[in-house]
């Protein structure tokens, strides 16, 4: 196994990304974390994910994030910007590992920048794999709501529900406290970043244990998290990405958890239907929430196999 960790300047920006695998031939994978802004390798670098036999995977820190957060030379931050950023490390990857086109895969927050540069860019890449898949983040937070209504109903929790029913779905959204409280019951009633439970404590001591990391890069995690989010948190929860995107000239597979209530399967399964593309499949994973790729192991990696299998001839 070999884990390289490299710099790329792009736009006067240094982007940093760890890149592991065990075989210099096998499909590329270039992972979107979620957030935005929030580093997810040192999760899944703990998890074991054991996908590295069948790829090579670099985890980009996006613009603002981790390994990539410098206040004084990152700039503004859009969506536009992001999905440049991306086609520049997609090129980069290409050239390095001297590959034709790679995989997209995309995460949260990371499946709307995917899908956008999907769209626009479809030539660099076998297929786009989305899971925990955003389609209109406004509604989904309404599924959130009434998943943490009802689940605190049940166990007669008067503070949960309280908060849940300050939540106002408007064009305000994007900076409610109530719904940031909110998003904490759903990790407590197993709907969040994994059914087993995940908070945002835990993923702050997965950054910390992170042996790839430099101090100064853990301590940026959380205030690149914070700027990210309040420069394009407005565009997240307001956008309709199957607006956005309505064709693909690629294959397209989502990959979403039932129990996913941190982007909810009804607005996933709304963005699949709606888009247009070559092929596209769904795949719902039975027993995971927002991360079925480190919930059910075992058959994300049979599924990531027949993507490879039917894509890259």
């Amino acid at each position: 196994m070999f884990t390289i960790k490299q710099y790329l300047e792009i736009d006067g920006h240094e982007h940093g990304m760890i890149i592991e695998g065990t075989n210099e031939d096998n499909p590329i994978v270039l992972f979107l974390h979620g957030g935005p802004g929030y580093s997810e390798y040192p999760m899944i670098s703990r998890e074991k994910l054991d996908w590295l036999q069948h790829v090579t995977v670099c985890y980009w820190d996006q613009r603002g994030a981790g390994m990539s957060y410098n206040r004084s030379t990152q700039g503004e931050l859009s969506p536009e910007r992001f999905v440049q950023d991306c086609v520049h490390v997609t090129l980069h990857l290409k050239q390095q590992w001297r590959k034709e086109k790679i995989y997209l895969f995309g995460h949260s927050w990371g499946s709307i920048v995917g899908s956008l540069v999907a769209h626009q860019y479809p030539e660099h890449y076998y297929a786009y794999i989305g899971t925990g898949q955003i389609g209109r983040y406004l509604e989904s937070a309404k599924d959130t709501v009434r998943f943490v209504k009802q689940n605190a109903q049940y166990r007669e929790d008067k503070r949960a529900l309280k908060r849940a029913n300050k939540v106002v779905f408007d064009q305000e959204l994007h900076t409610s406290r109530p719904l940031v409280q909110v998003l904490s019951y759903v990790n407590k009633y197993r709907g969040g970043m994994k059914r087993s439970g995940y908070s945002t404590w835990q993923g702050f001591v997965d950054v910390l244990r992170s042996k790839h990391y430099t101090d100064r890069q853990k301590f940026n995690v959380i205030p690149g998290s914070f700027q990210t989010y309040k420069e394009v948190g407005e565009f997240m929860v307001h956008a309709d990405l199957a607006r956005l995107t309505p064709n693909f000239e690629l294959p397209v597979y989502i990959l979403h958890g039932r129990h996913d209530f941190q982007t909810s399967i009804l607005e996933a399964e709304r963005f699949y239907e709606l888009i247009e593309a070559p092929y596209k499949e769904f795949h719902v994973f039975e027993e995971s929430a927002h991360s079925p790729f480190v919930e059910e192991k075992e058959q994300f990696i049979t599924v990531l196999q027949q993507i490879i299998h039917q894509t890259s001839a």
